[in-house]
Formats: C-alpha cells, sequence, structure tokens
C-alpha cells in the first residue's frame, strides 16, 4: 500500500474528479462518508456530544460534511468554523449546507473569547489537513495550546492540524489522541517525534484513482509503502505432506556470552517457532548447560573460550546465519565476526553487539553479504551511519545506505521501517509500547533468521518478519496486558500470529484496504 506525499495526494484527487467524472465536493461527500463509518464503529454511543473545529479551507470542508452525517446518524453535533481565511468553494457549499438542519454552529474569529469545551466532548480537528506549510502563530497558536490542554478526546481528520506531512513540524500542533487518515496515509503519521501528536492511527478507506497514475513529484516521493495484512499473507510459504526438517532449512546462530546467555535462549526459540527446520547455536562454553535445559530443540555448537566467541568453525552447511544477540563486545569476538563476514556469502541477520562492532570497524558494512539484514535501533543507528537531524533525514540516510551497500536495513521504531536495496521504505503497522522490552529485538532476530533458513527472499522475510513480530506482540498483550509483557510472550504467540494472517481472523490481520489498486 502506497504512502503519499501531500501533492500526490491533491494529484490523485484531481486525477479521481477527473476520470470518474465527479464534482469536488463529491469526492469530498466521499472522503467523509468513509470518516464517519469509521467514527461511529469507534462512538457507537450518541449521547456523547460531538464538538467540530472546521477550518475555511477543504480540510474544513470535509468536517462541515462530517458534521452533517453525524448529525443524520443522531449524534448531538456543534461546529465551530475558524474563520482563517476565506473559505473555499467547497466549503462553503457544506456550511450553507447546515443552515436547514438543527446543528449549532458558530464562527471563531482572531481574538474572540477561547471557547471552552465539556470534558466529556468528543472533539474533531478538521481545521488544516495536509495543506499546512508554515507554523501555527498567534491567535490560533494559542487556540491549539488551550485545546491541548483541555479534558477532552481529541481526533484529527486525515492529520492532526499544525503537523507538516512532508517534513519534520516546527510549531505548536493540536494533539490528537486519535487520527483517522482519508485515503492513503501520509509519511508524518509514522515518524517517532509524531507518535504523541498523532496518537493512535486508523484509516478511512475509499474510492480513488490508481496511485499508480500520479507523476512522482519527488526523488522517493513514490516509494513509501505500508504493509498490509493482504499483502503480508500473500509472501507466507505453504506446507506441503512431503516436507521435513531439512526442507525448513538449517539456521546457525551466533548468541550469547558470560551474563547473556537469555538472548540467545529468546533468539534461537524465535527461529524454530518461526519455522526453521533445524539450529544449531554457536555459543560460549558457560552457555551450554543453559541451552541444553532450557532449550533442548537447538543443537550446540561450543565455543573454545568460556565465556565468550572466538571463532565459528565451518559455515557451509547453513542457509543462513543469525549473529549478534548478547554476543558482547570482546575483541576477541570482533575477530571471530570479522572471519565470519569475511567466509560466509549468504544473506544473514546481524543485530545488537554485532552492530555495535561494526560501529567501530565501518569496514566490516562493506563485506556483509548481498540482501543480508541489519536491525538496528536508533542508537544503533546513530553509532552506525551518524546522528541524523530528524526523522525524514534518518530515513534518507537509512534508504541510502541500503542502495549503496546492497542491504536491507531495518530500523527499529513505533512503526518500524525497512530500506530495500531498490530504494524503496516499508513501514509497519503491528506492534505496541508492552513490546519495549528486554529481548523482543532478539526474538525478532531469531524470526527473521527463522523466516530466511526456510528459503523466503531477504526482502519478503524482513516484511513479513516484522509483521509477524509485532503481529504476535499485540495478540500477546491483549491476553496479558502490555505492562506484563515479555520477550518470551512474544515467541510463544508466534503460532496465533501465523494462523491469525493465514484465516485473516484477527482485525490486526485484517485490515480494510485503503483506496482501489
Amino acid at each position: 500500500m502506497r504512502i503519499l506525499s501531500a501533492e500526490q495526494g491533491r494529484a490523485l484527487d484531481e486525477m479521481t474528479v477527473i476520470s470518474q467524472k465527479i464534482r469536488s465536493q463529491d469526492l469530498m461527500e466521499r472522503a467523509s462518508q468513509a470518516f464517519v463509518e469509521v467514527f461511529n464503529r469507534r462512538f457507537p454511543n450518541r449521547d456523547r456530544p460531538v464538538l467540530i473545529f472546521a477550518g475555511t479551507g477543504n480540510n474544513g470542508g470535509d468536517g462541515l460534511v462530517i458534521a452533517r452525517l453525524l448529525h443524520n446518524l443522531s449524534y448531538n453535533v456543534r461546529v465551530i468554523q475558524l474563520m482563517i481565511g476565506q473559505r473555499s468553494p467547497d466549503n462553503s457549499v457544506n456550511w450553507d449546507r447546515l443552515w436547514n438542519l438543527s446543528v449549532k454552529r458558530d464562527e471563531l474569529w482572531e481574538g474572540q473569547e477561547l471557547p471552552v469545551p465539556h470534558d466529556n466532548v468528543i472533539l474533531i480537528d478538521a481545521i488544516f489537513g495536509t495543506g499546512l506549510n508554515r507554523p501555527v502563530t498567534g491567535y490560533w497558536a494559542e487556540l491549539f495550546d488551550h485545546l491541548n490542554q483541555q479534558q477532552v478526546y481529541r481526533v484529527a481528520v486525515d492529520v492532526p492540524s499544525g503537523m507538516y506531512t512532508d517534513k519534520a513540524s516546527d510549531g505548536i500542533i493540536l494533539r490528537a489522541d486519535l487520527t483517522i487518515s482519508l485515503g492513503y496515509p501520509n509519511l508524518a503519521l509514522f515518524a517517532p517525534s509524531n507518535a504523541a501528536n498523532c496518537g493512535e492511527f486508523l484509516y478511512a478507506p475509499f474510492s480513488l484513482s490508481s496511485p499508480e497514475l500520479v507523476k512522482d513529484f519527488g526523488q522517493y516521493a513514490q516509494q513509501n509503502f505500508l504493509n498490509t495484512a493482504a499483502e503480508m499473507k500473500k509472501l507466507l510459504k505453504l506446507r506441503h505432506s512431503n516436507d521435513h526438517k531439512g526442507t525448513f532449512g538449517h539456521a546457525l546462530l551466533v548468541a550469547g556470552a558470560f551474563g547473556k546467555m537469555g538472548a540467545a535462549v529468546i533468539a534461537g526459540r524465535a527461529v524454530l517457532r518461526a519455522g526453521a527446520g533445524l539450529l544449531t547455536c554457536h555459543i560460549p562454553r558457560n552457555g551450554y548447560d543453559i541451552m541444553q535445559i532450557s532449550f533442548p530443540e537447538a543443537m550446540c555448537e561450543v565455543d573454545a573460550h568460556r565465556y565468550h566467541t572466538t571463532e565459528v568453525g565451518n559455515t557451509d552447511s547453513y542457509r543462513t546465519i543469525g549473529i549478534g544477540p548478547g554476543i558482547g563486545q570482546d575483541p576477541l569476538t570482533a575477530r571471530a565476526m570479522r572471519d565470519l563476514i569475511h567466509h560466509y556469502d549468504r544473506p544473514m541477520v546481524v543485530d545488537a553487539d554485532a552492530l555495535n562492532l561494526i560501529s567501530k570497524e565501518p569496514g566490516l558494512l562493506e563485506l556483509l553479504p548481498d540482501n543480508s539484514i541489519i536491525t538496528p535501533h536508533p542508537k544503533e543507528f546513530a553509532r552506525l551511519f551518524g546522528e541524523a537531524k530528524d526523522d525524514w533525514a534518518r530515513w534518507q540516510v537509512q534508504r541510502e545506505v541500503a542502495k549503496s551497500k546492497g542491504l536491507i536495513v531495518l530500523l527499529k521504531t513505533g512503526y518500524t521501517s525497512i530500506a530495500l536495496p531498490d530504494g524503496s521504505l516499508f513501514f509497519n503497522p503491528t506492534g505496541n509500547p508492552g513490546m519495549g522490552t528486554a529481548g523482543t529485538g532478539d526474538a525478532l532476530t531469531g524470526v527473521l533468521t527463522g523466516l530466511l533458513a526456510q528459503g523466503y527472499a531477504p526482502a519478503d522475510a524482513a516484511r513479513l518478519g516484522v509483521y509477524l513480530h509485532g503481529l504476535a506482540g499485540d495478540i500477546a498483550a491483549e491476553r496479558l496486558g502490555q505492562e506484563f509483557l515479555l520477550a518470551e510472550d512474544v515467541v510463544n504467540h508466534l503460532g496465533r500470529a501465523f494462523k491469525a494472517l493465514r484465516q485473516q481472523t484477527h482485525k490486526l490481520a485484517n485490515p480494510e484496504p485503503l483506496g482501489e489498486e
């Protein structure tokens, strides 16, 4: 599913109007109806009042249509229109349509006393939308700050007002508890810096022309995508009656050191839970009893050193290798990793301490096999590639590294992004804050290694692995609660995640399609 720039979104709207021979106000009606359908499912209680703040542009026009449609569904609706410039033609038409309805509507002019909503109000923000290109200042900034302090539930139409869609924001934003995106989502919704402003993210699909028809307005404008359940389901391999453990591949996991054997256990379990047929764990001698007792399904290859990995033997028989969880940064381990990278020529998964070792010896990045998957979190990313001024700059570096090095760069954030060597960037919608706990990154390394062992193409393994890992965490959080979540809970719910995705039985594994492609 494509993520469009603001300019592309406007072009797609214009193309839809022309190709489908409809009026722009008909498209506004269509988009607003989609919003109301999502809103109605989320807030079925008609007793809770709805206060809509509408601007004078087309986002405000959406808000006016939404007011009429919610009124027709017996919601208690009030509209306050912010008089910031002249009303757009479609906005004016829909303001007049409210005249004959018993919808209370008011105009708010600059300098007037700031309105104070009741605490139980649902406040719908339809003020600026995606067209904003400068920070909100003066009286209207005071209004946003005032509304941010009210004890109301805020729902943004498309994007929170004050937020830029194609670059980092530099002014006040009207924070949302829920953002309902119209049509195709905007890149700003996936920026970690905007997480506190967007709240929960849902989308409202409606009929549009194919985005493939929109010309590329920028170097990377059409190369941003959102992973969807329908696409992920297509990537799943089928299993056949004559398949066996050899069919599903033999993986090597280089993990663990003194005091960090738990990382090896978690990652190893995830390799097999993700479907690999065989797993050998290369571990220091002190970890042998731990692995054999806690994880009998894995074979162990024991290093000569008691506490660290110092040498990995012949790797020709392994379909893939995962390296990094808990291995530490001892110089002997660095030498062993260097030798391994020099001699192994298939895609591998590189995580955690392996990335930290590479950051001290950047030339190793050039030696990684093509299409290997590296999985840094933001601090590891900064150690590898330097600090970035904002999320957009970091995505650019991520994409450039993937293209120039021939790697798959998986940046772990709330919406984990996956950069492929062809320049495309995919965002992942599954996962939750409960997964911000020790060991979940090790579990992801195991899932990715397990999928590569089964013969998944590296790009497919990266996208599918992140999706399933997050979905397993979501299912576990539903059953156990986010605060209770451990990494092993994510691993233990991988089977349910596979099943939910394959059968499309979980709400997160079965979203509605966005638009019409």
